[in-house]
């Protein structure tokens, strides 16, 4: 398939712009008459498709066919829902974009409607390229505006091509880092294994396969060790009772709490602080 550029024929319509965003805000279009491309660059969004909410991070790539849903949430802690998050920070560019050449190129591609990449420069810069060339011109197309555009475009072709197998590895990489942060953030909560799924948007079977296979533990005993951890550094340096530490640290009751540490150290919480105060002493 020959698709070289014809500038007088290629596009009928193409707008670059980017958004930003700090306060909760719901985008719904039905079906759209252009084609969309939006690249989430800082913070994060959902995108509805079918009953699947899926969560757009730095890097997401969105491209979607004219005739397709549009439904952009952004700043809600649980999209379904609408509940908002406190604190809301979301930044993409955009393309909304038409004529025969995509129309060619997407046939002949079928890009995926969401992709994962590593940010790139240079891709970036010619998309800011295009909207700054755009703002200097009464009309939204000229020479310049559809060199850089074909150009983005060559770009993308070379991210679907080298995506499949790398982005998977990155993605699942990711996702086990973000479940990690999300118990380090929760230690002193009671959380379950689909708690943690949920922060990633994952069934609990996925998420504890994915964690697993990066950390070597499951979730729930990395979830232990990182309590017994703080526990040991509040038994040594604060004075508490055991109880209360057992609590601050997200132990349900204290008899579970000096099971699990002296399971865990070969000694009960009390005799681990009686022997580091002994140990301070000596030195």
């Amino acid at each position: 398939m020959n698709l070289s550029p014809s500038f007088h024929t290629a596009f009928s319509r193409l707008y670059a712009g980017y958004a930003r965003h700090r306060k909760p805000m719901h985008m719904h279009i039905p079906a759209l008459k252009h084609y969309l491309i939006r690249l989430q660059i800082e913070g994060s969004a959902h995108i509805v498709m079918g009953d699947q909410y899926l969560s757009m991070s730095p890097g997401h790539l969105l491209m979607l066919k004219p005739g397709e849903s549009y439904d952009l949430r952004i700043g809600y802690k649980n999209p379904a829902t609408f509940e908002p998050h406190a604190k809301i920070h979301s930044f993409d560019y955009y393309l909304i974009i038409n004529g025969p050449w995509l129309d060619a190129w997407w046939d002949k591609y079928q890009p995926a409607s969401i992709s994962a990449h590593a940010l790139d420069d240079r891709m970036l810069t010619l998309w800011r390229e295009i909207m700054q060339e755009q703002r200097l011109q009464e009309m939204h197309m000229n020479d310049i505006v559809m060199h850089l555009t074909f150009a983005l475009f060559q770009m993308f072709d070379r991210k679907l091509k080298l995506q499949d197998i790398e982005n998977i590895d990155i993605r699942t990489t990711r996702l086990a880092h973000q479940m990690k942060q999300y118990i380090d953030r929760n230690l002193i909560e009671s959380f379950t294994v689909n708690d943690v799924a949920q922060s990633v948007e994952l069934s609990a079977s996925r998420a504890a396969h994915i964690f697993k296979a990066e950390f070597q533990q499951s979730i729930m005993d990395y979830a232990i060790d990182a309590r017994i951890s703080l526990a040991c550094e509040r038994i040594q340096h604060e004075y508490m009772s055991m109880e209360q530490i057992s609590e601050l640290c997200g132990f349900q009751s204290y008899t579970y709490f000096h099971r699990t540490f002296k399971n865990r150290m070969g000694l009960s919480p009390r005799q681990f602080r009686d022997q580091r105060q002994l140990q301070g002493e000596i030195q």
